[in-house]
């Protein structure tokens, strides 16, 4: 019986250790790395939202630097959809005569929720640029690097919660492995809570325990918000 309790508090301990350091050190280096690397294709963009907004901020730094060299609309997005074929409809629709905005904002709905979400402010971006003849490039070029300084401070800061969230599972280990060292040292438990004083602290306790997991769990939402 002491060596089954044993191997449990020995496997809570491990399943509540910290995030490995190292992959946290990983995600880091990908954090830098990516926000000089352009996405290709959208195979990798189908792993995961982040994923697929990275290739969509990808596919709009390059639309702003192929206007700025002075290519059309028409013929960027065509060079764009060999890239992706995800953006062969937008590239269809702009050579067919639909307006670079319009044909964004209609055309780019259909793509994956978190590419969709860019391109559609993209369209904006591109539709205000031509009413107010700014240039479309500079606007669009300003936009994508917005969207990807606040991509980059969600990544810092899901990283920087890792930590506290490691420890919030430590901490809500620490009474089952009190009863296992418990245990281990010869104490009894059930004689302890047998009694009146020892229910309404076993009560107590579970009611402090929960209160402070929807504490620290209102904490996490509030510092992740």
């Amino acid at each position: 019986m002491v060596t089954v309790i044993a191997v449990l508090v020995a496997l809570s301990v491990i399943l509540s250790a910290p995030l490995d350091p190292a992959s946290r050190l990983q995600d880091l280096l990908r954090t830098r790395t990516t926000s000089n690397e352009p996405r290709r294709a959208g195979r990798r963009a189908k792993e995961d939202p982040e994923q697929e907004k990275l290739w969509a901020i990808s596919a709009v730094e390059n639309c702003a630097h192929l206007l700025k060299v002075g290519m059309t609309p028409q013929a960027v997005m065509a060079t764009l959809s060999r890239q992706n074929a995800q953006l062969a409809p937008i590239s269809r629709a702009i050579s067919l005569g639909e307006e670079p905005g319009r044909a964004i904002a209609t055309r780019g709905a259909e793509l994956p929720g978190a590419a969709a979400e860019v391109f559609a402010g993209m369209s904006s971006v591109w539709t205000v640029s031509e009413r107010s003849g700014a240039p479309a490039a500079d606007m669009i070029l300003r936009y994508a690097r917005a969207q990807r300084s606040a991509l980059d401070a969600d990544r810092e800061r899901h990283i920087a919660m890792a930590g506290p969230k490691a420890t919030v599972r430590v901490l809500s280990w620490l009474p089952l492995i009190g009863v296992g060292l418990g245990l281990l040292i010869g104490v009894k438990p059930a004689e302890l809570f047998s009694g009146l004083p020892g229910q309404l602290s076993i009560g107590g306790g579970i009611v402090l325990y929960l209160l402070g997991r929807w504490w620290m769990r209102r904490m996490m939402v509030r510092a992740e918000a």
